[in-house]
Order: structure tokens, then sequence, then C-alpha cells
């Protein structure tokens, strides 16, 4: 009956997180938990929250005992928007982003073994803006990437170890908003769109931990490309732009690759005397391969109009041109007693995405993080809080890239708030 149990309670929560991704914000995010967030989203040389099995599987072997954590976190993201139509304020959406672990060492920690559920990238946009055309229409969207992971740690010698952390994730897009074709004989036709899809696919990443010495821990992890081959519908709309019986359009099948990028970190955690301690990371983040382009295909409308004018599997791609970014994260820690730890950090994110193809729909131009976190221990406990504000520089394009003249002269801002709570228990 316990087992039983547990494996409802495990399904439910799952399916609770695959749900949840619908309100995801950021793009791909700095910290997951409220440990790593309270330090600046260090996280690779570390051995102190069942995050790592997503960050750097190896630590799985330095946990002593059996861990088990839930991490409940929140964002609030603000975001404007401004062109020679527009000086409008986005919808503000609390996002809720939990995440679930469970590990132990095994062989006296020889081995570690741990599986989670983690929520590490999404964005979502809500805005009612004026088109030169259509007038004022919904720009919205959302992404988000779920991954549930079976870890793997090998200590190899007394000071390294090796993590491999495997198993299925879960993406999904929305996008709704005025839409101008970039490519072929319909570039520049201004359309509304409505389309979402979503697919299944395998991650993995792998990870090694050498402690150098009692006090210091070098860390290495790389995250392979998530990579999906999404599908979903989509509706088309030129309402006042066609002369046509019925300007709509419902196409049953509409098919797009959407990437997550890869990553890889190298950090590291020193322990100083009277109880502080400072880590730092370094990130590179793949931008410029996994958001080069967007290419979709529709098919199988239900609008013969729209399949003699646009044909009967219309398509088009979509310039994004990011570059890679880089990630420097530090983080201090001070052991107030043998309970109490309180924890302050810092981010700078290289901002990846080029004014030419700046859209106010993708907000991934925040550049700055500073958190404050603390942690108190209470007998197999522990629980802990963290507090972040991100932020970047108002950012803003002349002559888009985009075909169609929507985003020309334009500029976004967006910060966000977050808090974050976590309960560990040890046994």
């Amino acid at each position: 009956m316990k087992k039983i149990s547990t494996a409802l309670i495990f399904t439910f929560y799952i399916s609770f997180i695959l749900v949840s991704q619908s309100f995801a914000n950021g793009v791909l995010r700095d910290s997951m938990g409220p440990v790593s967030c309270g330090r600046g989203g260090t996280n690779i040389a570390h051995i102190d929250n069942g995050i790592l099995i997503h960050d750097n599987p190896s630590a799985l072997t330095e946990l002593n005992g059996k861990r088990v954590e839930v991490d409940f976190d929140f964002l609030a993201l603000s975001m404007n928007y401004r062109d020679p139509q527009n000086d409008e304020d986005g919808k503000d959406i609390l996002c809720f982003m939990p995440s679930l672990s469970y590990a132990q060492e095994l062989a006296q920690g020889r081995f570690g073994v741990g599986f989670g559920v983690y929520n590490p990238a999404g964005f979502s946009t809500d805005y009612n803006l004026v088109h030169p055309i259509y007038g004022r229409q919904k720009y919205a969207s959302d992404a988000s990437l779920t991954k549930i992971l079976f870890g793997f740690g090998w200590k190899i010698t007394d000071g390294v170890s090796l993590g491999i952390a495997a198993g299925p994730a879960y993406s999904k897009v929305e996008l709704e908003e005025p839409y101008a074709f970039q490519t072929g004989p319909l570039a520049g036709l201004p359309v509304l769109i409505d389309m979402e899809g979503d697919a299944w696919a395998l991650a993995w990443n792998i990870g090694v931990q050498w402690r150098i010495s009692p006090n210091t821990t070098l860390g290495i992890a790389y995250h392979y490309q998530d990579k999906f081959e999404l599908s979903g519908d989509c509706d088309v709309d030129v309402t006042g732009l066609l002369p046509v019986p019925d300007p709509t359009a419902h196409y049953d099948k509409v098919e797009f690759d959407f990437t997550w990028p890869q990553s890889l970190g190298v950090g590291m955690t020193h322990r100083l005397n009277d109880g502080h301690r400072v880590s730092a990371d370094v990130k590179w983040i793949d931008w410029s391969s996994a958001f080069d382009e967007v290419t979709f295909k529709l098919s199988d409308g239900d609008n013969a109009v729209f399949d003699a004018t646009f044909g009967t599997s219309p398509q088009d791609t979509l310039p994004l041109d990011w570059k890679d970014s880089y990630a420097f994260r530090l983080g201090y820690e001070y052991l107030l007693t043998m309970a109490d730890t309180l924890r302050f950090g810092y981010l700078y994110n290289r901002n990846p995405v080029p004014d030419s193809t700046l859209v106010p729909v993708i907000p991934g131009i925040l550049e700055h993080l500073v958190s404050v976190g603390y942690g108190r221990n209470w007998k197999s406990w522990t629980l802990d809080v963290a507090y972040l504000y991100t932020f970047g520089s108002r950012q803003s394009v002349s002559t888009s890239k985009i075909v169609g003249g929507d985003y020309d002269n334009s500029s976004v801002d967006v910060d966000a708030h977050g808090f974050r709570l976590g309960i560990q228990y040890h046994f």
C-alpha cells in the first residue's frame, strides 16, 4: 500500500508540474530552487541540494544518505513595449515552477542514484498592442521545457566523481499575434495567427567534480541541446485584408522544430575559515545554434480559397539570429550557526538578442541578477528561502530585420522579481 501511495503521489506531482508550465517565464533559467538561487545560481561544484541531478549529477556520490527535496519557485515578470503606435505594459504574470527530487548514495558513497522533475526553461508574454493594419490585438506567447531525469554518479577515486543524468523531456510552444510572412511568395503578407505545438524528446547531461582539497571543489557540467519536433494546430485570420468570403482558416497540423540550447559550465567552491564559503560558475550557452531561426509548415487546412491562394502547405522561416551567451555567477554563504546559513549572489548574463530581431514575445534580454537567501536545519529537515531581482537595459531597434515593419523603431524593457521556497528531508 505504501508503494502504491508513493507512486500515485509522484504521478500526480509530475502531472502538476507539466500543467504548471503554461505559466513559465524567462527563457533559460539562471537557477532552480532556493539554495542555488540564494548564491547567485552557482551550483556546479556543490553537493547540498537535489537540483544537482540536473546541474551536475556527479554530486550524487557525496550525499551521505538519502534526500527528498521539494521546491516551489515563483517569478513575477514585468514588461514594457514601445513603438510609434504603442507604449504598453505587458500583463503581469505570476509564474509557478515547482521541482521534485529524490537521491541516495550507494556502497558507502562509491555510487549515487536519484531522479527529479525540473522546469529549467520557458517564457511567457501577454500584450495588448495596436497593429498598423489590424488595430488592437493580442500579442502572447508561452513556451516551456520540463525534464524528468534519472541520475547516476560514480566515485572514480576518493577525490573525483563522474555523473550522468538522462530522461524524457517535454516542451510546448504557443503563439498568438499578428504575423507577417518572412519568406517566399507570401513575404510581407500580414495575418493573425494562433498556433500551438508540443512534443517529447530525450534529454541528458554529464558532469564531473574534483575535490582538490578538503575546502575546495571544482566542477564541470555539460547539457546536450533539447531538440523537439513540435506538432499541433494553427488558426489563421485575414479579416479586412483580403476580399474573400471566409477570411479564416484552421490548419489541423502545424510542424516546427524548436531547440533549447546546449551549454557547458565550470564551477568552483571554496570554504574559508569561520564558516564562510565562496563559489563561482562560468557558463557558455549555445544560443547561436538553437535560436538561429524557426521554420514552420501548415497543412490540412479547411479553407479551399486559402489553399488555392497560399497553397495547401504554406511554410515560413522566422529569423532570430541570437548570439552565444556567457553567464558569470558569484555566490557567498555564511554559516551563522550550525543550523543557519545566509546567502548572497550576483549574476551577469550576456544578452543574446540582437537589436535587429528584437520582438516583444520572447523576453530574453535580462542581464543582471542579485539574490539573497536563508537556510535553516532542524533535525532531519532543512528549510530554504531566497529572493531574486533580475533586470537588463531597455533594448531598441530602428529598422527591424523582421519583414513587415511591425517592430521598426521599437524598444523592450523587462525585469522580474522571484521568490523560492524549498524543503529537504534527510534520512
